[in-house]
């Protein structure tokens, strides 16, 4: 090695490779939620940071004031050819407009489930977490009782199209628990990632957006208002009823589970809302300042229009957090 020292170049850079695909896949988020249309996103390692090439920036200064909240800024550039020729992460169209090529992004609030004997079983993806720089969906992980494990102990989980019967696989839950805890953690295949934006079944879209979680013992009065959003009955609020809950759950295809320290909420719920995430408004007065996320939904009670969730500090390991907006 020494006598190839004098000719090397090290530049102290401030941004990990894995940072910059983080701030990349972000990027990616944000082009699809503002529809930007002749866009390129391009990681530029001589800068150390991703650079996005708009076309007409004039057009999207709501996209630009979001992409300037990020941590690096990436570098937003006007009409550069050499910025075109160089991205490799671009396909062409017939008109030569550049597009982004992008991952599928499974959003919390969608159906989820995993398939046996021709039957899902249905239930909600709660939130997308991120460990030792892999990235996780979670849900409740009774949606993999029974289910059908591959040589290595996952089980495959699908996710329903919105607005459509059409069902997809996108990864496989590695590991999961019950009791104690009722949590699951997939790990997407190629061709999927994160969101962290919450779904709306009813506007057929991203809804809110996770800004924050909370992953620390929380004691709400009663009265205090949460929200969930399910994939069978949707966005819905209610107020707690009741705080320390603790509660016999009879999980379908698993039987008869004990949990501590639930919360009970009452809001309507049922078959497949398990794994909805729980969360309130960052400012009750402002929606648009996004979430805050608690918890996830293990149970319900349908007829007294109940629902029980598990807080995140039960949830999430200790190297573990919640993907949001921020991040």
């Amino acid at each position: 090695m020494k006598p190839y020292l004098e000719l090397l170049s090290f530049v102290k850079v401030n941004n990990s490779l894995s940072k910059l695909n983080e701030i990349f896949n972000q990027v990616n988020t944000l082009v699809k939620n503002f529809k930007v249309v002749n866009v390129t996103i391009s990681t530029k390692y001589k800068v150390n940071n991703i650079v996005i090439y708009l076309d007409q920036p004039e057009l999207y200064q709501a996209f630009i004031n979001s992409i300037k909240k990020l941590n690096p800024i990436p570098i937003i550039d006007g009409p550069n050819k050499a910025i075109k020729e160089n991205s490799s992460t671009l396909k062409s169209r017939e008109n030569n407009s550049p597009t982004l090529e992008s991952r599928e992004e499974i959003l919390s609030g969608y159906a989820i489930g995993h398939q046996k004997e021709g039957i899902t079983y249905k239930c909600t993806a709660s939130f997308w977490v991120r460990q030792q720089g892999l990235a996780y969906l979670t849900t409740v992980g009774h949606c993999a009782a029974n289910g059908t494990l591959d040589p290595h102990g996952a089980v495959r989980f699908f996710f329903i199209e919105p607005g459509t019967e059409n069902i997809k696989y996108f990864g496989n839950m590695t590991r999961y628990s019950i009791e104690p805890v009722d949590r699951g953690f997939i790990l997407p295949s190629d061709g999927y990632s994160e969101s962290p934006f919450i779904y709306s079944k009813e506007l057929k879209g991203p809804l809110f957006a996770i800004v924050d979680f909370t992953r620390t013992r929380v004691s709400f009065t009663e009265g205090t208002v949460l929200c969930k959003s399910g994939s069978t009955t949707g966005y819905d609020c209610g107020k707690v009823t009741s705080v320390k809950v603790k509660t016999v759950l009879i999980i379908k295809d698993y039987g008869v589970s004990n949990y501590e320290d639930l919360t009970e909420v009452s809001t309507r719920c049922e078959y497949g809302d398990s794994g909805a995430p729980v969360f309130s408004f960052s400012n009750p007065l402002n929606y648009g300042t996004g979430v805050n996320m608690f918890g996830v939904v293990v149970g319900i009670n349908s007829i007294k229009d109940l629902m029980y969730f598990m807080p995140l500090y039960q949830i999430l390991d200790s190297d573990m957090n919640v993907i949001t907006i921020r991040d």
